[in-house]
């Protein structure tokens, strides 16, 4: 009996996988898509094959920006964008596994998604199965510190000290020219990471830079050989870096790229990510951003990123779950803006709220 869905949007998705097989769509469902962030459906008409389908999108450029940052594992069956209208469209199947429920079901396998029909109404109803709090109990988080060495960095250090937790600070290689004595000050400390952001920020021309890919290594290979190899972190051949400017993800297990770009300009820029990371640099975006206005200035309180930070987990809404990298800036923590309590403030809150802290390279 084909399943009649009655509304009156239509949405978008990603067809991941097709086969004539429905044990197959939930061979990928299960296996493929195991660090997925969205719901998966599974769907078959009477005119086509079983679909399973990843993330319901509300336009066609909302998911065409998803599927360009889809991960490699993905990426290798060949997605395409498929439209389903839910007025017009007559299944024989329609299985919905939310990202909350799958999540929960790989790592517990009591519980269950349970689909039934309404014969009288003839629509589909998704019956919600509890999910398990406690499997998201883990929070971990990673705090990282861009553009310095300068002034306010002292500020960053004594937190990391007094508060005891690790920190990840990403210098750029002019302003370890400039801050020489704050930047060995910062290798004196043990908690503090202090990895590759670049030599030059792009010179603030972010477009122009990541067009050119041999500057772009060039730039970060400069950078590079400025940084203390005793203590710059070296993991499994490859060197942690973040760019400038850009919310990228290039690891073993995250294949990411801005989603704040227009496509075109992703694709110029395109070369330069996957160069850097054949490089040998594995390269780290964020999840959430502190931000801050043209003087420096924090615009949230600590208050609201930590919530924010509490969101992200509970939603699952990072790019790894129970971890959530947090993206701020050295000159936030000046003393003119309060930086040392604003950071401490947050850590604190953070501690009490059963937070964890590590560095990226043990991300």
């Amino acid at each position: 009996m084909s399943i009649n869905l009655y509304a009156n949007t239509k949405f978008y998705t990603i067809s991941v996988c097709s086969d004539i097989k429905y044990e197959s769509s939930l061979n990928c469902k299960d296996n493929i898509l195991k660090e997925h962030k969205f719901d998966i459906i599974i769907t078959k008409t009477s005119n086509t094959m079983y679909r399973t389908n990843y993330g319901v999108f509300s336009s066609l450029d909302e998911a065409k920006i998803e599927m360009n940052n889809l991960n490699i594992s993905i990426k290798k069956f060949k997605p395409f964008l498929l439209q389903i209208d839910k007025n017009n469209t007559n299944f024989e199947i329609y299985e919905v596994y939310s990202k909350e429920k799958t999540v929960a079901q790989e790592e517990s396998k009591e519980l269950k998604n349970e689909i039934k029909i309404d014969e009288t109404k003839n629509s589909f109803i998704e019956k919600n199965v509890v999910t398990s709090d406690t499997l998201n109990s883990e929070k971990i988080a990673y705090l990282t510190f861009d553009d310095g060495p300068i002034a306010a960095t002292e500020n960053i250090l004594k937190i990391a000290r007094e508060e005891d937790i690790p920190v990840t600070l990403f210098f750029i290689g002019y302003q370890i020219k400039n801050n020489e004595k704050i930047y060995e000050n910062s290798l004196s400390h043990s908690n503090v990471t202090i990895l590759n952001h670049t030599y030059s920020h792009a010179n603030g021309k972010y477009q122009k830079f990541y067009s050119d890919s041999n500057l772009v290594v060039s730039d970060i290979n400069k950078a590079q050989n400025l940084l203390n190899m005793t203590k710059q972190e070296i993991l499994n051949d490859s060197i942690p870096l973040r760019f400038a400017g850009r919310n990228v993800f290039r690891l073993p297990d995250i294949y990411k790229n801005d989603a704040g770009l227009a496509k075109d300009q992703t694709k110029r820029e395109l070369l330069s990510y996957d160069k850097v990371f054949q490089e040998g640099y594995n390269i780290y975006g964020w999840d959430i951003e502190w931000k801050f206005d043209q003087t420096g200035k924090p615009i949230q309180t600590p208050e609201e990123i930590f919530t924010h930070m509490e969101s992200a987990h509970k939603k699952n809404k990072s790019n790894k779950k129970n971890k959530v990298i947090l993206l701020t800036h050295d000159i936030m923590f000046s003393n003119h803006f309060n930086g040392k309590e604003n950071l401490k403030r947050l850590v604190q809150l953070l501690k009490n709220s059963g937070w964890s802290f590590k560095s990226i390279n043990n991300y």
